[in-house]
C-alpha cells in the first residue's frame, strides 16, 4: 500500500510552554515524491514553515520520544503506524534554544564551603520559561534553594567574572557560552556576611 500522507508535529525549544502545532504533509508535492524523513525536512524549509537558521538544530523523533534517522523510510515508518494520524504524528524537535543552564553558587565569606554548581531547566512544566536572569533568580528563592534571608545580597557574574544584570536574557547569554556546561556556568554570588551581620553599608558592596 502506497501512503500520501504524513502527520508530524512541531516542537519548538523556544515555545515549551505553549500548545504544540500539528500538520498533515502531502507526500507528493509539484510531482516531486517525498521518500525519507530529509525530503520531508527539505520540503518544510523550502515552504518556509520553518525558518532557515534552524537548519542546523532540527531533528526527527517518533511520537514516543525515539530519535529516527533522517534518511529513514517513510514508507516504511507509515507501515509501522508511525505518522499515521495526529495521535502517532512524527516530532520534529527543533532545539532553538538550550533546555537547561548551569549555575554555581559561590560564597564570599572566608569559611565558606566549596562552590556547588546545579543545573536547572530554562523550561518547566509547571512555571513559565525563564528568560532573564531575574526569572532565575526568583526560581532559586521560591524553590527555596537559598534561604530568603539572602535575597538582598546576591548578585550575579559571568564565567569570567563579568557582572550580570537581572534583566539580561538567558538565550543569549547561554548563546555566548555562559552556563552552557557544568564547567562554564554562571555565578551567583552571596555576601552572607552582610546577611548574618544585618550591617549591610556602602563597604559591602
Amino acid at each position: 500500500m502506497t501512503h500520501n500522507e504524513l502527520w508530524l508535529s512541531y516542537h519548538q525549544a523556544s515555545r515549551c510552554n505553549k500548545p504544540v502545532t500539528t500538520q498533515l504533509v502531502e507526500l507528493e508535492f509539484q510531482n516531486e515524491k517525498l521518500i525519507d524523513l530529509e525530503d520531508v525536512l527539505e520540503h518544510l524549509f523550502r515552504q518556509g514553515f520553518v525558518e532557515a537558521q534552524h537548519r542546523s538544530l532540527s531533528y526527527w523523533e517518533n511520537h514516543s520520544g525515539q530519535r529516527l534517522s533522517p534518511s529513514h523510510s517513510l514508507e516504511e515508518l507509515l507501515t509501522e503506524g508511525a505518522g499515521k494520524c495526529p495521535q502517532s504524528a512524527l516530532r520534529l524537535i527543533i532545539a532553538d534554544c538550550p533546555p537547561h543552564l548551569w549555575f554555581s553558587y559561590i560564597y564570599t565569606h572566608k569559611n565558606a564551603a566549596p562552590a556547588v554548581t546545579q543545573r536547572v531547566k530554562i523550561c518547566h512544566a509547571q512555571e513559565a520559561k525563564l528568560e532573564i536572569i531575574a526569572h532565575l533568580t526568583n526560581h532559586i528563592f521560591r524553590n527555596g534553594y537559598l534561604p530568603a534571608r539572602y535575597r538582598t545580597v546576591v548578585t550575579w557574574q559571568g564565567t569570567c567574572g563579568r557582572k550580570i544584570a537581572e534583566h539580561e536574557k538567558l538565550d543569549a547569554l547561554v548563546s555566548a557560552g555562559e552556563g552552557l556546561t557544568e564547567t562554564s556556568p554562571l555565578r551567583l554570588i552571596i555576601d552572607a556576611t552582610c546577611a548574618h551581620s544585618g550591617t549591610c553599608h556602602a563597604a559591602c558592596h
